[in-house]
């Protein structure tokens, strides 16, 4: 199992389907690194420790595509990418898989296919975007020069990216049919590979679900059976996270006392016991995250696709605050937008009047609980994570 490392988003979504392998009597070994190393260690899964690639981030999380290019340049960035395929080689060796699962995983899978180990790949964006000019600030001549220069350079390493994808024997999209695919606008995946392609719907781990009502959960939960809860999912990587955490505790400060908030810091190192701050239960890490989910009338969150698809599993509306100029996410957000199961907020117009005129918006407003509802009905119609598995299984033994 080797899933991208970036935020938690990915090793989150390849667990269930290692675990239920795992029940079917499959050795399973994760190779990771970063955010998704340190959440293998903390629950303790066998795991080859990867050579890391991030992208650079401003002191407000925004994406730093000049710093990144600057200390990752493209010499820089291919001696990088050879050091994982290095590496991951070593580590296939070791392990002798029959199948390698890389999600999003780019040198996983050369790696694997250079040793004729057959590959399932995992993603939902195809198809690699880098912004235009950076949001939120005016820049120079200098800089528009920069990035002209560099979205013509990334239209070849986009076709590369793509190229490495199609190696797989199978493309799994852990998205839901047309006209619900929130990844939409990243999945150019020509027509010639559409035999390979299979799209399974939302992974969502149901292993520790509590049964019954919303109100009956939330008071299994310790919360308040009559209020609408608004649950705050924090996910990304680590500085990301940090920061819409810190802006979610100021904006929520003084709110309504007609709403329970639940807040998660998304940090796998941290507690996993509650603690009271400012009319808010705030948890570190919350490892029943679908009972939550479940339970909440509304989701706060960054626009990553995993938590989208959870929410969406369970007929939920979001409020979305995508990282800055992350292309992807704001890919998801205007996508969830379009299908009227979300509302938007920019991360530099988040605060205590813009969060509760949305929240508020999509409490009143049927038509969000309405739309997520309908789009429930599809989700749990499939069944992700055994689509998973018997993709996986039939790849055992083959060339």
């Amino acid at each position: 199992m080797a899933p991208c490392g970036i935020g938690l988003g990915h090793i989150t979504r390849s667990v269930p389907i290692a675990e239920e392998l795992r029940r079917r009597g499959t050795e399973i070994v994760y190779s990771t690194y970063l955010d998704g190393l340190d959440f293998a260690k903390q629950n303790h899964l066998p795991t080859f420790e990867a050579v890391p690639i991030n992208f650079k981030v401003t002191s407000d999380g925004t994406i730093d595509f000049k710093l990144t290019a600057a200390t990752s340049g493209f010499s820089l960035g291919i001696r990088t990418f050879l050091r994982q395929v290095t590496h991951e080689i070593k580590y296939l060796r070791s392990f002798r898989p029959d199948v390698v699962f890389s999600d999003s995983r780019a040198s996983s899978l050369v790696a694997a296919r250079l040793l004729r180990i057959p590959v399932v790949l995992m993603l939902n964006q195809f198809r690699v975007d880098i912004i235009r000019r950076p949001t939120g600030r005016r820049i120079s001549l200098f800089d528009h020069l920069f990035f002209f220069i560099a979205n013509l350079g990334w239209l070849f390493i986009r076709t590369a990216i793509a190229l490495v994808w199609v190696r797989s024997q199978i493309i799994l999209i852990p998205d839901l049919p047309f006209p619900y695919t929130i990844s939409l606008g990243n999945l150019a995946i020509p027509k010639r590979y559409n035999g390979k392609v299979k799209l399974i719907g939302p992974i969502v781990d149901d292993n520790h679900k509590f049964t019954g009502t919303e109100s009956q959960i939330k008071r299994r939960l310790g919360l308040h059976g009559t209020r609408p809860l608004v649950y705050a999912a924090v996910s990304g990587p680590r500085v990301e996270r940090e920061i819409l955490a810190h802006l979610l505790l100021q904006s929520f400060r003084g709110f309504s006392r007609e709403y329970d908030i639940v807040l998660s810091r998304g940090d796998p190192n941290g507690q996993r016991t509650s603690r009271l701050l400012h009319g808010m239960i705030v948890y570190d890490w919350i490892e029943n995250q679908e009972d939550f989910i479940r339970a909440s009338d509304v989701i706060v969150s960054r626009a990553g696709h995993g938590t989208i698809m959870k929410s969406l599993m369970y007929g939920k509306p979001m409020i979305l605050v995508p990282i800055p100029d992350h292309t992807e996410q704001y890919g998801n957000a205007r996508r969830a937008g379009s299908l009227q199961v979300a509302q938007t907020i920019d991360q530099n117009k988040l605060n205590h009047e813009t969060l509760e005129s949305a929240i508020l918006e999509v409490l009143k407003n049927p038509q969000y609980r309405g739309h997520s509802t309908e789009i429930m009905r599809t989700a749990t119609s499939m069944h992700a994570i055994g689509t998973a598995c018997e993709a996986i299984s039939s790849l055992a033994g083959s060339p």
